[in-house]
C-alpha cells in the first residue's frame, strides 16, 4: 500500500533539477597580486638603476700588461730601407726577342712547322734520327688525309748546301710549302673576290704625282670622273668569255670649258667581260678597252669600268640560278628510290631475300647517282644574261687626251 502510494504522489516539475550545480571557482586574493605585483616592479627598478651607475676606478697606479718601454714593428717594416740611399734597384729586364719579317697568313703555319723540322734535324744527337722519322710519319698522315684535287705550284731552285762540313738539310722551299697549302677552299673559290680584283687591274695603271698642283698636258681632255653614256650593240651571256659592243649616246664635251666636242654621238665602245661568276652574284663585270670615233680614229682606255645608270659597279638583268636542273635532278632520285624501295616483297623466302638485296643494291647506287647528281647541278656557276640595247655607263677613272672632234676625211 506504501508504495503505491508513493508510486502515485505526483511531483512538481518545477523542482526537478536537470542539471548538476556547477563548483565553485576559486580565485586569488587581490590584495596579494597587488603585493606580488609592486615587489617585482620594485626588484626591477632597482636592477635597473644599479646597472646604470657609473663605474668607479680607482686612482691607484695600475700595473701595465704589456711593455711600453720597447715599441715593436712588423717584420716587413724592419726590413723595408731606410731612405732611398738603401733602395735596391730591380735587375734589368731580359732582352725581348726581336720579331722577323711578318709571314703571310695562308702560309704562316706551314713555313714555321717547316722551320722547326729543320731546327730539329740541325740539332743533331741522338734523337734527329728519331725526330725525322716521326716527321715524315706525320707527313705521311697528312698525306692520307689530304683530298684527292689541289692545286700545283711551281717548284723554286734548291737553296744552296753551305760549302764545308757535313751536309745540312735545307729548309723547305717556300714554293713547296704554298704548294702544300694551296688546297683548294670551297668559300673563297666560291666568292671569286681575288679573281675579280685582279680582273679590274688587269689593264695598264698610269702614273701621276700627287704632291704638286698638275697642269693639264692638252687643252683638250676629259678628266677623271667623266661619264661616258651608252647602249649595249651586243648582249652579255656569262656562260663563256667574250667582247662586248657599246654606241655612244650622247656627245660628250672638253672638261674645261665643256664647249667642244671630243667624243661625238654614234662612236663605238670595244670592252669585254669576266665570264667567271661566284654563286650567289646578280651582276657582270665588264670593262673598256678602246673606243672608235666615227671616223675611224680611236683611242685606248685601259680598262675603264662598266656601270649601270646608277654609277654601281657592273651590269644587272637576268639571272639563271639553274633551278629546274636541280629539282629534276633531286625528283628523279626521289622517284627511283621510292621505286626500288617498293619493288622487295614483304615475305623472307629465298626468292623474297634475293629481290630485298637487289633493292637495297639499287637504292643505294640511285642515292649516290642522285648525291652526285645534285653536287654537279649545284657547282654550276649561275647564268648572266644583260640583253640587248642597256643603257650603260663609263667611268672614267685616268685623264684622257683628245682633239675637237672633226672628220679626217672631209672633201675640202
Amino acid at each position: 500500500m506504501t508504495d503505491e502510494k508513493t508510486a502515485g504522489t505526483k511531483v512538481s516539475p518545477e523542482s526537478v533539477s536537470l542539471r548538476a550545480a556547477p563548483q565553485r571557482v576559486t580565485r586569488l586574493n587581490r590584495r596579494t597580486l597587488a603585493v606580488l605585483a609592486g615587489g617585482g616592479l620594485l626588484l626591477v627598478m632597482g636592477a635597473l638603476m644599479w646597472s646604470l651607475q657609473p663605474v668607479r676606478r680607482d686612482q691607484g697606479a695600475t700595473e701595465e700588461l704589456y711593455n711600453v718601454d720597447r715599441i715593436s714593428r712588423a717584420e716587413g717594416l724592419e726590413s723595408l730601407p731606410r731612405d732611398y740611399s738603401q733602395v735596391r734597384l730591380p735587375p734589368p729586364p731580359e732582352p725581348i726577342p726581336e720579331l722577323g719579317e711578318p709571314l703571310p697568313g695562308d702560309l704562316g703555319r706551314p713555313i714555321l712547322r717547316a722551320e722547326r723540322e729543320a731546327e730539329v734535324r740541325l740539332s743533331g744527337g741522338p734523337d734527329a734520327a728519331e725526330a725525322e722519322r716521326l716527321a715524315r710519319l706525320k707527313e705521311a698522315e697528312e698525306a692520307a688525309r689530304a683530298p684527292l684535287f689541289y692545286k700545283t705550284a711551281g717548284r723554286g731552285n734548291a737553296s744552296p748546301q753551305p760549302s764545308g762540313g757535313a751536309a745540312v738539310p735545307a729548309v723547305p722551299d717556300l714554293a713547296l710549302v704554298e704548294g702544300a697549302a694551296s688546297v683548294t677552299d670551297a668559300v673563297p673559290a666560291q666568292n671569286l673576290q681575288g679573281n675579280k680584283e685582279a680582273f679590274a687591274r688587269s689593264g695598264a695603271q698610269g702614273a701621276g704625282s700627287s704632291q704638286a698642283l698638275t697642269a693639264p698636258r692638252a687643252p683638250y681632255s676629259l678628266m677623271a670622273g667623266t661619264v661616258i653614256s651608252a647602249a649595249l650593240v651586243t648582249g652579255i651571256k656569262s656562260d663563256l668569255p667574250g667582247d662586248i659592243i657599246a654606241t655612244v649616246t650622247e656627245p660628250v664635251y672638253d672638261s674645261a670649258t665643256g664647249q667642244h666636242v671630243l667624243i661625238p654621238q654614234g662612236s663605238r665602245l670595244i670592252g669585254r667581260y669576266n665570264s667567271q661568276v661566284a654563286y650567289g652574284q646578280s651582276r657582270v663585270q665588264a670593262v673598256w678597252d678602246r673606243i672608235i670615233l666615227p671616223d675611224t680614229s680611236s683611242v685606248a682606255l685601259d680598262s675603264l669600268a662598266a656601270a649601270d645608270t646608277a654609277g654601281f659597279a657592273g651590269l644587272e638583268d637576268e639571272v639563271d640560278w639553274h633551278w629546274d636542273r636541280i629539282l629534276a635532278g633531286a625528283a628523279l632520285t626521289t622517284l627511283l628510290g621510292v621505286a626500288a624501295e617498293l619493288a622487295a616483297p614483304d615475305t623472307s623466302s629465298k626468292d623474297g631475300r634475293i629481290v630485298i638485296a637487289t633493292r637495297d643494291s639499287v637504292h643505294e647506287t640511285v642515292n649516290q647517282v642522285g648525291q652526285e647528281m645534285t653536287r654537279r647541278n649545284m657547282n654550276i656557276q649561275p647564268t648572266l644574261t644583260i640583253r640587248q640595247g642597256m643603257l650603260v655607263r663609263v667611268v672614267v677613272s685616268r685623264d684622257l687626251t683628245l682633239r675637237p672632234y672633226r672628220p679626217l676625211f672631209i672633201n675640202r
